[in-house]
Parts: C-alpha cells; structure tokens; sequence
C-alpha cells in the first residue's frame, strides 16, 4: 500500500509544479501590465522593478495554490484513469477514497502551510509593496500631478494646476500657480505651458514657464494689484527631492497587511468602541425622557391631584409610565383628601427639580464632542431643540454603523486567511471523481473545468465578502459557504463515480418512480382479482 501511494503522490507532483509555474506567471505578467506606466519613465534602476514583482509574488502565490492543486488532480486523474490504471486499483479491491487518501494527506499539509504563510508572509509582503509604491509616487512630482487638480507642491506654500500633462517629457499646458509662501503678498501666476526638472543634485525644482503673466496682491494694502506679463521665466522651488527616498511612508496597516492577531485586536478594539457608543446614545435617550416621580401609596399624600405631576425623579419606561398615569386617574376620581407627605424644607421639590435638570444637562453635555458641549442645553425654540436632537442620534447612529462595517470587514480577512488555503483540500474532492469520470478528457477537460471552478469559487467568495461588509450575511458563512457547498457537490459526484463508474446519477431517480407506477397497477389489478375469487 505504501508503494501505491508514493505512486500517486509522485504522479502529482510534476503537474501540480507546472499548474503552479504557468497560473503564476500569467498573473504576475498581469501585475506587470498594470504597474509598466507606473514605473518606467521614473529613472528607476532594475533591481527596485524587480523587488515591486518580487513583494507582489507571495499575493499571487496565495490565490494560485488552491487553482495548481485543482488543476494537478484534475490532470493526474484523468490521466490514470485513461491508462486503466485505476480500474485495476480497484480490482485490487482498493476504493476510491482510499486511493485519494494519500492525495487529501498532502493537500492537507498544503493547506496548513498556506495559513500560516497567509498569517505571516503576505502581510509583511502587502505592506512592503505598499510602502514602496508609495515611496515610487514621490519621487518624480509630474508623476503625482493630476490634470484639473490643484496639486500640493509645497505643504501650505505652494499649489498648482495643470489642464494638461505630458509626464514622458515632464511638459505642462495651461498653467496657474499658487504662491502663498510669504506672509503678506498673494501671488498667482498663469503660463500658456510649463517644463518641469530638476538640478544635478536632484534636490531642487526649476519650473521654466512660457507666455504668461503674474499678479501680485499686497494684503495690507488691498487696493495694490501689481500685474507682470512675461515671454519666459524660471522658478526656483527648494527642498524638492527627486531621489528615492524610503520609509517615508506611515506605518499604517491596512486589513490586508495585519496578521490575525493584529485583526483581531482590531475587532475588539472597535468592539469596545461600539459599546461605548451604545452605552451613550442609551444615556442621551434616557435624559431626554418625561421625568417623572415613583409611585408613592395614595394613603401617604394629601391631593393627589396636585401630587401627581412632572416632577424630578428617575426616568421610566413605558410600561411603568402606563401604571403611572393610570394610577393617578384613579386617584383623581376617587376626589377624597389625603395626608401630605413630608418634604425636608432644605430640598423643596423646585430645587430638586433644578438640581435634577443641572445634572442631566452636565452628564449631556459631556456626551457632547468637544466643539458642541457649548451649545447644549440649547436655548431655541421647540422646533430648533427637536432638529437639534435628531441630528445627534443620526451622528450616533452614523458612528455605530461605522463601527459595525469595521468589524464586519476585518473579520471577513480573518475568516478569509483559513478558507483560501482550506479550499485546496475542497478541489481535491471535488477534483479526484471528476478526473475519474472523464479518463480520455485530456487537457481541454482539465482547463474547462479548472476555469469553471475558479470562476464559481471566487464570484461566490467576492459576493459573500461584499454581503458580509454590509452586515446582510454572517462573515463566517460569506467566506466559508463556497467550501461547503463545493465539498457538498464534492462528495455526492464521489459516491456515484465510486459506486458504479460511469452511470449517471440521476439514473437512481428513476427507483422511486418505478416503485409508484408498481403499486400503482397493483391497486387496479386488485378489484379484479376479487370479483375471481367470488
């Protein structure tokens, strides 16, 4: 037995090798489609082209995997099955899943290689790659320029725009320039068109502007407009570095750059975030309810008519507030007098009442951002209060839903890193009786459904992660549903091809029907039989 599984898994290797060679090549050579505009031009020397295809290779790896262990099944398979080789394994009295067996062993340890790789390899890749393309953006600025944008050349100083830009020989057309580097003194400049270079050390700009003019406003003195018009004119921008410089780009993670741990932490972090949110708008809600007293026992008051009224006390529901107004009808119609209750003259039931509503005016106020604790309470009209309130529940309800969208997102990449690598051990199953069903499908069977596979695989895992970050779905099922449903399909084509070989499934339908048609034309046959015997 040892032998015929050294077997198997050595008929594997060579395609799953050469799956996972081609589907990565063609992916990368995708990755190098979008990125040439990107870097060529930039004066970038080869090995920092090759380290931006090197850190895009281990996210190219992550979803190749799965597709080359597919692929190598789907080949090998069919190929032993072509050649007779599984009919006489199962001669041998060997079933199916137990020649799989060796094969679900090694796209097991694949898959447990993927998540940890997935856990600790691709993110240091992603957020390498993004710090380097990022640091790449900076270094030619008509690269980072936008047509019809006003552009940030120098933070706070200086700002331009351009209708047009020709970043293969750094040209600029239609020009305006916002100088506001000097404290007192605006200054605009307009050209018809501009080149952009730098000096020899790569340190400083030199703007060389054509046909255009500049004015000058003194904001001291208003009403001096200085307006030059120029043929050709060269600008001087200091502390414009054209060189590479790296690591200048924050340390920010996005969620696919953190491992586990780090999403995790994520998730309880905004967790704690969105209790506290919770725990808030319950706190303005609450001070904004009628206030009313607890139930006092009629004997113990005077008139309860003037006794039973808005006054300060703990903020009730609704099924408490109903007992409360029924109550007090009662007592109104009963009209007898009752003995007062006694209220310490230190603490009359105004003070109280204007002590009450400090309070809960304090404890809003703190609820309040920094910028709005000023205007609470405010002092309109009912009109402007109602809008006042509303406006604050919807920025409370904006911010837990913020909140909840967060943690949506971050457990989808959680569960996400376990169900990618999982799905390999998912197309052996599926792979295995599909390449035992079709022996002389060769390749156009193995790349039909290869492609069909991949592409049900990922529409489902796209449109779950879609679902899933907009709380319609759970982010468990969203990332782990297309494995379950493809283990499913997985294993009801592994009973039927294991069972008989080549008949179809649906044949087996056909039982139930015949055994209703039978009993059937045994209950009309029975009237018959009786009337013989009589």
């Amino acid at each position: 037995m040892k032998i015929l599984q050294r077997y198997v898994l050595r008929e594997h290797i060579g395609p799953f090798v050469a799956a996972l060679g081609v589907l990565t090549g063609l992916m990368l050579l995708n990755q190098l489609a979008k990125r040439f505009g990107d870097l060529v031009g930039k004066g970038l020397p080869w090995y920092l082209i090759a380290e931006v295809f090197g850190l895009s290779v281990p996210f190219i790896i992550a979803m190749t995997m799965p597709m080359a262990v597919l692929v190598a099944v789907l080949y090998t398979f069919s190929q032993l099955s072509g050649d007779n080789e599984v009919t006489a394994i199962k001669a041998g009295g060997v079933s199916l899943l137990r020649f799989m067996f060796p094969v679900l062993i090694a796209s097991a340890g694949i898959a447990t290689g993927m998540v940890w790789f997935n856990d600790v390899i691709l993110p240091e890749s992603n957020h390498a790659l993004r710090q380097l393309l990022s640091d790449i953006g900076r270094k030619q600025p008509t690269f980072e320029l936008r047509e019809r944008v006003v552009n940030e050349v120098v933070p706070g100083k200086l700002f331009l725009q351009a209708a047009r830009i020709d970043r293969a020989r750094s040209v600029l057309e239609d020009m305006v320039i916002f100088d506001l580097g000097r404290t007192n003194v605006q200054r605009t400049i307009y050209a018809d068109s501009g080149h952009m270079a730098f000096n020899e050390a790569q340190t400083d700009l030199y703007l060389t502007l054509y046909d255009g003019s500049m004015h000058e406003l003194d904001l001291s003195a208003p009403r001096m407009d200085q307006r030059t018009y120029y043929a050709n004119q060269v600008i001087r921008v200091p502390g414009v570095s054209n060189e590479l410089q790296r690591g200048q780009t924050a340390e920010w993670r996005g969620d696919r750059e953190m491992s586990v741990a780090m999403m995790q932490e994520e998730v309880a972090r905004r967790r704690d975030r969105l209790s506290e949110l919770h725990d808030s708008l319950a706190t303005i809600i609450a001070a904004l309810s009628p206030i009313r007293v607890q139930h006092v026992d009629p004997d113990e008051l005077d008139d309860a008519p003037e006794q039973i009224e808005d006054t300060p006390g703990a903020a009730f529901d609704d099924e408490e507030r109903v007992r409360v107004d029924e109550r007090a009808q009662a007592l109104r119609l009963q009209r007898r007098p009752r003995r007062a209750t006694a209220v310490p003259a230190e603490e009359e039931p105004s003070d109280r009442a204007s002590t009450m509503a400090a309070k809960q005016a304090r404890n809003l106020r703190e609820l309040m951002p920094t910028s709005r604790r000023e205007r609470w309470p405010p002092g309109r009209p009912a009109v402007g209060f109602a809008a006042f309130v509303r406006s604050e529940l919807q920025r409370a309800a904006s911010r837990m839903n913020l909140q909840r969208r967060e943690i949506n997102r971050y457990s989808v990449e959680i569960h996400k890193k376990y169900a990618i690598p999982i799905a390999a051990l998912v197309f052996v199953i599926i792979g295995a009786p599909i390449g035992v069903r079709f022996p002389r499908g060769g390749i156009g069977m193995v790349i039909g459904v290869s492609l069909t596979v991949f592409c049900v695989y990922y529409v489902f895992l796209i449109g779950g992660e879609d679902v899933a970050d907009r709380g319609h779905l759970s982010p468990f099922w969203a990332m782990w549903a297309p494995n379950v449903i493809f283990t499913a399909a997985g294993c009801i084509i592994l009973y039927f091809v294991g069972r008989g070989g080549t008949r179809r499934p649906y044949g087996r339908l056909r039982v139930p029907s015949q055994l209703v048609r039978r009993s059937g034309r045994a209950e009309s046959t029975e009237p018959g039989a009786r009337r013989s015997v009589a």
